[in-house]
């Protein structure tokens, strides 16, 4: 083939490309829902169409017109205070007429609503939590800070603490299920700007002083050798007096009690068990699907199911199959930026998506992605990373090229100050250009498979991941560089049967490509996305 000739086809080919683009770019409103299905390719059906949702969560109907334009179509999850009404039936109507759709909690009232997608459970049941089988009660003049139970005192972890309020003349007391018998005691103070710091304290067991202790006023562990050996089923610590400061409360980290062998033989160890159990959720399941079976219920788990976060032993992981039973769309959320500031940990977000699709077979998977920095759980905002538009991207195309179905976006943020949709004016026009390109080629990306194979590799073992659809008689192939060490790549991409000198259009992108015999080849940046169109005889 001449070179002249060449040029000419690779201009006619983006130029097809581009009418294609803009053709696609219409899309219907939203019809009113009459039916929804769970169909081939883990699809979401809409009155027998496939569907393609792009959720945000948990909105004010005050902003769904910011979520309409950024090319979202559903809202998900609601509860009064955050929902911005008291009813969740006046709640859907306003998602209905803000042209969007709603996944909400179970109400039989909703049933047939022509906005309602489907229903959700409770917020990630599976999230882990630490409980403890100690008993340690408090004094009737204390008030409890349940964000730092008493049981604290005893969990063995120097870090953590009990708050006591007012710190002066509090106490505590730890009733054991068996007698103990102690050699010496200890305490562990927490010291902090603005805290009163405990001076002098008593021990009583079983309702008799022991001794009486002064305190130096320090960090970490201050041991007391006891007269005598000492048996008791109940051990109490009174703080006396304190060191005051600016406020009355006070805390402590620990009290403990040695034996002869230096055992601590007050240590009480907490467990970790989910918020809530698989059976449960499966009881709320079957709940909603014998009041209304015509919509499909949502649940969303957090990224623990991924071994790499060992919150669980391998007997709990087993728990996932039977969250995923109670379930006919499943979803999980993991952060690496927002929620960890671990920008390194973004092929996290492609390695869940795959855990989670061999988990639930057939059910469709989504994937939450982050939107912007402002966590309440990675320190000051100063600390925290930028996410940006690049990170949002390539999640987005690592979920959908790993099998998701679905997305979501979170877009909460708590710092410098609290909103719902705190997406930043860089990240907010990303996400729109996302979503349209996404609902644009959500016909492929639902589509079957190719009867021929594709496969993708780059240089150095780089990280790239490829889906390919059929669609229309046209071969398409979604390709990422999801490698957490943000490094390019010259990739090699294969599809069986692609003759030398095939014109593979690359979408939006306003450029093609020339094929060799069986493969192409192109260059990915640091967390870029391709997407390329071929037209393959069969």
């Amino acid at each position: 083939m001449s070179m002249k000739l060449r040029t000419a086809n690779t201009a006619l080919a983006c130029l097809a490309c581009l009418l294609q683009a803009t053709l696609s770019s219409w899309t219907a409103e939203m019809p009113g829902i009459e039916k929804v299905e769970v169909g081939r390719n883990r699809a979401i059906y809409v009155n027998g169409k496939p569907f393609f949702p792009i959720m945000a969560w948990l909105q004010e109907p005050r902003n769904f017109p910011t979520i309409g334009s950024c090319r979202m179509n559903t809202v998900a999850g609601y509860w009064p205070r955050s929902g911005g009404t008291r009813d969740v039936r006046e709640y859907l109507n306003l998602v209905e007429k803000a042209g969007l759709y709603g996944v909400v909690p179970f109400d039989e009232r909703l049933k047939g609503h022509p906005a309602l997608l489907g229903y959700i459970h409770g917020d990630e049941p599976d999230l882990p939590q630490r409980i403890s089988d100690a008993v340690v009660e408090p004094a009737q003049n204390l008030r409890i800070n349940p964000e730092t139970p008493l049981w604290k005192l005893v969990d063995g972890d120097v870090f953590s603490w009990s708050v006591l309020d007012p710190l002066e003349g509090a106490s505590v007391t730890v009733k054991l299920k068996e007698p103990v018998t102690v050699r010496r005691l200890a305490v562990w103070l927490t010291i902090s700007e603005g805290l009163s710091v405990a001076r002098e304290v008593a021990f009583e067991a079983n309702g008799k002083e022991l001794l009486r202790a002064t305190l130096a006023p320090k960090r970490g562990q201050q041991k007391f050798d006891l007269p005598h050996r000492v048996t008791f089923t109940q051990l109490t610590l009174r703080i006396l007096s304190v060191n005051p400061a600016k406020n009355v409360w006070g805390s402590l980290r620990e009290i403990e009690g040695f034996d002869k062998d230096g055992k601590n033989v007050l240590l009480s160890p907490p467990r970790t068990v989910p918020r809530s159990s698989p059976g449960h959720v499966l009881e709320h399941y079957r709940v909603i699907k014998k009041s209304d079976s015509s919509r499909p219920v949502f649940v969303t788990l957090t990224g623990h199911f991924h071994p790499f976060f060992n919150k669980y032993n391998a007997d709990q992981l087993k728990m996932y199959p039977e969250y995923i039973k109670a379930a006919d769309v499943v979803g999980f959320d993991i952060y690496p930026i927002y929620g960890w500031n671990k920008p390194e940990w973004i092929h996290l977000v492609h390695e869940g998506t795959e855990l989670l699709v061999e988990m639930a077979g057939p059910r469709p998977v989504y994937a939450w992605i982050e939107t912007s920095k402002g966590s309440r759980w990675t320190g000051e905002l100063a600390e925290q990373k930028d996410v940006k538009p690049t990170h949002i991207r390539a999640e987005v195309w690592m979920a959908i090229c790993r099998g998701a179905t679905a997305i979501g976006y979170f877009t909460h943020v708590w710092k410098p100050g609290y909103s719902q949709f705190g997406v930043p004016a860089a990240n907010r026009e990303a996400i729109t250009q996302i979503n349209a390109q996404v609902t644009r080629l959500a016909p492929a990306i639902l589509g079957d498979e190719p009867e021929r194979t594709v496969s993708i590799r780059g240089e150095k073992a780089v990280k790239l991941d490829a889906l390919a659809k059929c669609k229309n008689g046209e071969l398409y192939i979604f390709a990422v560089n999801y490698d957490e060490s943000l490094r390019e790549t010259q990739a090699r991409v294969e599809v069986e049967g692609i003759p030398a000198l095939a014109e593979v259009c690359v979408v939006d992108e306003d450029r093609t490509i020339t094929s060799e015999e069986g493969f192409f080849v192109d260059l990915f940046d640091p967390l870029a996305v391709h997407i390329y169109r071929i037209g393959l005889a069969k």
